[in-house]
């Protein structure tokens, strides 16, 4: 593991004197190859299916979630659709969409987080393993994902906030001894966010990021040349002033590079897939330095499998993962 070699790798998504060159040069092709991605990659980040009916099933749904195990071959769920509760939290105007599942008497609570374009029942099945181990659940659909209010996603920046009053709900709520968050791909960038914001006035106990991005834009950046088989720089211009002009945020907030003195004291898992070719794992390798970097008493730890690709750590090494997040909880 080589900090230095994954931020080389990470800065490549980033301007420099070079590219910028080329850029001025080639300005005119890069402002029609990055209107031309704005147009066709629009509709890919701003609709996707938040309920009713996709693929044939009811989306969101615990049907929807046993037919996402079942195709992953999880097959060691053990929480029925009658022990699972949909409420909301929150005023009208900024509902939250949740569920929760109780542990009879227990004061333990674990959030679980899901990704861009899923909903909480994939939250729930990130974490659905610590409800043997006396924990509370509680899943929610992110902003603007689900049933949860927004319009328009803006890649975490919103949704760490959400957490904020999901974790502030719970402790109003209830008594709680411990609380931790288990977020997944853009829940785990949120949840690191939401540290970096809300967590010395918010304290939880742990945190479990798996497959984070450390930044929006160079995470956008790195989509576009994948798909597109392009330097990034000759179809990305303006890619911040799409995401204001929709979802009226600004996604260069979503910046983990920095702000780890804020939560020095909160022990963070960080976990990757080394085959993941959607986020890289370099970006959990650059935060768990800067992470460890920033801890007078060393809490946090990274754990990266050789054989998973995008939010699949768990499902292609599910005792292990299990038995890790449950470890890493406990200590």
């Amino acid at each position: 593991m080589n900090y230095k070699k994954s931020l080389r790798k990470l800065k490549r998504y980033h301007y420099n004197w070079f590219n910028l060159t080329l850029l001025i040069i080639l300005f005119p092709i890069a402002f029609l190859l990055s209107a031309f991605c704005a147009i066709v990659f629009v509709p890919y980040l701003f609709k996707y299916p938040r309920k009713g009916k996709y693929r044939g099933l009811d989306f969101n749904t615990y049907e929807h979630l046993m037919h996402d195990l079942e195709s992953k071959d999880m097959t060691n769920f053990n929480l029925t659709k009658d022990q699972i509760k949909e409420f909301y939290i929150g005023p009208i105007q900024e509902q939250i969409s949740a569920l929760m599942v109780k542990n009879k008497n227990s004061k333990k609570w674990v959030i679980g987080l899901h990704g861009f374009k899923r909903n909480k029942y994939m939250g729930l099945r990130q974490i659905y393993h610590f409800y043997d181990q006396g924990y509370n659940l509680i899943a929610f659909d992110a902003f603007a994902h689900g049933l949860t209010y927004g319009k328009y996603s803006d890649f975490g920046l919103t949704n760490a906030k959400v957490l904020d009053e999901v974790i502030k709900w719970v402790k109003a709520t209830y008594d709680v001894e411990e609380i931790g968050v288990l977020g997944t791909s853009m829940g785990a960038t949120s949840s690191l966010f939401f540290a970096k914001k809300y967590y010395k006035e918010n304290k939880v106990d742990w945190l479990i990021a798996d497959c984070p991005f450390s930044q929006a834009v160079p995470q956008i950046r790195f989509f576009l040349q994948k798909y597109m088989v392009l330097p990034w720089w000759m179809m990305s211009l303006g890619i911040n002033w799409n995401f204001r002009r929709y979802a009226r945020a600004s996604i260069k907030e979503v910046n983990l590079l920095k702000g780890y003195e804020s939560m020095n004291d909160l022990k963070v898992l960080f976990i990757h897939g080394k085959k993941d070719d959607f986020i890289m794992y370099d970006n959990s390798v650059v935060m768990y330095h800067l992470k460890h970097n920033s801890e007078n008493e060393k809490l946090s730890q990274i754990n990266l499998y050789d054989n998973a690709r995008h939010s699949s750590c768990m499902h292609k090494n599910m005792e292990d993962y299990m038995n890790t997040t449950i470890a890493f909880a406990k200590r």
